[in-house]
């Protein structure tokens, strides 16, 4: 064997983390979504109550009308709603970008009350504020070739890879009407390189403002960085297993797609008749033979960003479940056992290459076949312990007795949170997991109180497991939750903590003292 992650340094001392996906982020200067500056504001809270660990839901950027991070327009593009526009200084010197901030004053103010996210809203007046800023940026850096229009240039140099493409991508959608890129012309939609090369020369303006947009994003995600270091806390960050149909990535990397095939899940907890994600399949045959090329370009790209990184549906790099153009009943890509297991250690094996030593932890929830958790343990690579999930036959496991390498939970983005599944499970479950807690026989009539709560988190926080996290909803008690699989609406991935990091820290001190205690008692800060 010759992958295999026991050595590595975070696998060396247990830690306690939160879940809080950026766009949940409050802050006082935010436009009704988190962005860079809610990022650090909310690190250097959290650091304070001994959060070792931050993890963000992925922030790449979704097309309009589309709020899932896990169905991307790029795996590399962060999306611009992020944008702190109080640190863009091109913002701040632009008069057309002051006036226009100052018109939506009333927006924003409402924006910012709201419970849930209005990204189309809050994106729109982003970028109509951004290109101002950007053509102030023309105006007094590109035509005085400064030192920072160089250091932009030497930014899109260094990202071309995957900025070239994308850039010619978004400014194509802007400019055809978000058409999907199915219904492009043909030399644009079969990349003709002397086409795309006179497209470029002739959008060149519009193409270099999404440059400049992930310029300054990475501006500011690299503050971000600087304090989260200084804090302490690490950046978990995720990998979605795609990307949307309509994307960069796939319209760039056409050949390593099947065209027409959709991915999506086998019957479990979530859909009785399986599901359909609506997410483009690979063609894995081609990208084993690129020697996982697009994958590996991931994985740097996600290192850049995160000091750790959870792989989404790590099964399906073993096997996808797929359906045909038309079919309604799917299948798995690789039938035998022994083919999915070989490409699934190929994979993993080229991920941590990638990665460089920065930790992948494998989101392994729903029908696992034993031989993926069976190589997951032999290599050491951490998997999840979601507390309601681990029992043989309502039996609830010893959390104590969790693997080292694991990441134990409360509950994760799709499920109800720790408050809502208290107060809806049955009474006999509830007797059951509350006994496996307490050591207290009951018939199950248990309210959530705090003692109830502070006792579930000790019996988490004391686990085996080298990593905890709790989603923000779960400290505080709160029943809101982020997505319910199988839905769509725009309840999903708005999320909003109730306040800003000052009111929060009043509103629930005694709950962040309890993380801080337990984090404490169990050796994780």
């Amino acid at each position: 064997m010759s992958l295999n992650l026991k050595d590595n340094n975070l696998l060396g001392n247990k830690r306690a983390g939160v879940l809080l996906p950026l766009f949940s982020m409050r802050s006082a200067g935010d436009w009704g979504c988190g962005d860079m500056a809610s990022f650090k504001e909310w690190i250097e809270y959290l650091s304070g109550y001994g959060v070792k660990i931050l993890q963000i839901l992925p922030i790449h950027e979704t097309e309009p009308g589309q709020n899932c991070p896990y169905s991307a327009l790029s795996a590399y593009a962060i999306d611009p709603i992020y944008i702190s526009i109080k640190d863009v200084s091109d913002a701040a010197a632009s008069e057309e970008a002051q006036n226009l901030i100052k018109q939506y004053k009333d927006e924003i103010n409402f924006w910012r009350g709201e419970k849930k996210v209005y990204y189309k809203f809050i994106k729109s007046a982003k970028y109509k504020v951004l290109w101002a800023a950007y053509e102030h940026f023309l105006k007094n850096e590109k035509e005085a070739t400064t030192a920072r229009y160089e250091q932009f240039l030497d930014f899109h140099q260094k990202h071309a890879s995957w900025l070239v493409p994308y850039c010619i991508f978004r400014s194509a959608k802007d400019n055809l009407g978000w058409t999907s890129w199915k219904h492009w012309e043909k030399k644009l939609k079969e990349l003709d390189l002397p086409f795309l090369r006179e497209y470029s020369v002739k959008n060149y303006k519009q193409m270099m403002f999404f440059s400049y947009l992930q310029w300054q994003l990475q501006l500011q995600l690299s503050s971000v960085r600087q304090t989260a270091a200084k804090c302490g806390v690490l950046i978990f960050g995720d990998i979605p297993f795609g990307v949307n149909f309509d994307s960069a990535d796939v319209w760039s990397n056409q050949s390593k797609y099947l065209e027409g095939y959709e991915i999506g899940a086998p019957k479990d907890q979530f859909s009785e008749g399986g599901q359909k994600w609506g997410l483009p399949a690979y063609n894995w045959p081609a990208i084993e033979q690129s020697n996982f090329n697009l994958w590996r370009a991931k994985i740097a790209r996600a290192c850049e960003i995160y000091d750790l990184f959870r792989l989404d549906h790590l099964v399906g790099f073993f096997r996808t479940w797929i359906f045909a153009p038309g079919d309604e009943v799917g299948r798995f890509d690789i039938e035998d056992e022994t083919a999915q297991k070989k490409r699934g250690e190929a994979f993993l094996t080229a991920v941590c290459e990638a990665a460089a030593g920065k930790l992948p932890i494998g989101e392994d929830l729903g029908v696992i076949p034993d031989f993926v958790r069976a190589y997951m343990k032999e290599i050491s690579m951490p998997g999840y312990k979601v507390i309601r999930w681990e029992k043989d036959n309502e039996v609830f496991r010893e959390p104590r007795n969790y693997p080292l390498a694991s990441l134990a939970t409360t509950a994760t983005h799709d499920t109800e949170t720790l408050r809502e599944w208290w107060d809806i499970m049955p009474d006999w479950q509830r007797a059951n997991v509350w006994e496996m807690i307490s050591a207290v026989k009951t018939d199950g009539k248990v309210p959530f109180t705090d003692e109830v709560h502070r006792a579930i988190f000790k019996r988490v926080m004391g686990s085996g497991s080298c990593f905890v996290i709790f989603p923000i909803q779960d400290i505080i008690g709160e029943k809101e939750r982020i997505n319910t699989p199988g839905t769509v609406g725009e309840e999903n991935w708005s999320y909003r903590v109730p306040f800003e990091t000052a009111e929060f820290n009043s509103a629930y001190l005694e709950k962040m003292r309890m993380f801080k205690e337990l984090a404490a008692e169990s050796g994780r800060l």
